[in-house]
Formats: C-alpha cells, sequence, structure tokens
C-alpha cells in the first residue's frame, strides 16, 4: 500500500506549482488570500479555447479544498459567467458529473493510495482546471453571456 501524501504537503506543492507558472499555460491558480493557512480558498483562471464563443475570454474561478481534499475533490465556482451545462446558471456552481476528473476523482484517489503515486499527479487542482477547460471545447459553439459577467453573488469581486 502506497503512503498517501498529508493534504497540506500537497497543497503545498500545488502552490509552489502555480506560483511558479510551471503549469499548463491555459490556466493558472493560487490561494485567495495568501495568509490562509489550511489553504482551503483557491482562484483560478482559464483561458477560453479557441475556435468558438469562449475564444479570447478569461475565466474567473473559486475552488475550495475541504478537509478531504486530495482525497475528494475541490468545490468549483465559476466567477464569471458562463453558459455551460453542468454549470449552476445562479452561483457558477461546476457540477462534478459533468467533468469526468472531477467525477472520478474519489475512484481514482483510492486506486492512487493502493499504488504508487506517478510521476505526474492526476489528481490536482490544475488537472481540474484543464478538465474544465477541456469541458467547455466540447461546449465551445454554446452562446455566451458578455464578457466580464459576473454571477450577482460575486459582483463586489
Amino acid at each position: 500500500m502506497a503512503a498517501q501524501v498529508p493534504r497540506n504537503f500537497k497543497l503545498l506543492a500545488e502552490l509552489e506549482k502555480g506560483e511558479k507558472g510551471m503549469g499548463a499555460g491555459a490556466c493558472s491558480y493560487g490561494l485567495e488570500d495568501p495568509e490562509d493557512i489550511f489553504m482551503t480558498h483557491w482562484r483560478g483562471t482559464i483561458w477560453g479555447p479557441p475556435h468558438g464563443h469562449h475564444e479570447n475570454r478569461i475565466y474567473e474561478l473559486k475552488m475550495e479544498c475541504g478537509p478531504n481534499y486530495p482525497t475528494e475533490p475541490p468545490e468549483i465556482h465559476f466567477v464569471s459567467q458562463i453558459n455551460l451545462p453542468g454549470v449552476h446558471p445562479t452561483d457558477g456552481k461546476v457540477d462534478k458529473n459533468y467533468v469526468a476528473i472531477l467525477r472520478d476523482w474519489t475512484r481514482i484517489a483510492a486506486e492512487l493510495a493502493k499504488n504508487a503515486r506517478p510521476k505526474e499527479d492526476p489528481l490536482s487542482l490544475e488537472s481540474a482546471l484543464i478538465a474544465i477547460r477541456k469541458f467547455m471545447d466540447e461546449n465551445k459553439k454554446l452562446p455566451q453571456p458578455p464578457e466580464g459577467s459576473k454571477y450577482e453573488m460575486y459582483k463586489g469581486l
């Protein structure tokens, strides 16, 4: 049985990767508050995929890593309004059943707990953002709200 990486070590590694910009160029992420010692609240951005209604747009997201992260997926909300299946129309919450990595997260985490961890961790905030961007690309022809629109609850941010 493989050893499980403690939550804070995992999140520290993700923070370092995000701050150094070592991840995917189409997504970025970091702590919402640098003083958040529990590393619970994160912000992310996704650059819209090309050749569709998302092109040249930057989408802002909020991510929450609960106490059982990385065994359980983060809760993700779009701050920027988006018309996308599986995204709640009033608060931007991403339904994990629509994005494969979020849907399968708990199963993958259980498999990783039994085996040695691969060099590239398949379960991370970055992998979640990349999967959401891929899902956006699959739905790139859907009409979108005006650029710069935010969900009502985030208009003061």
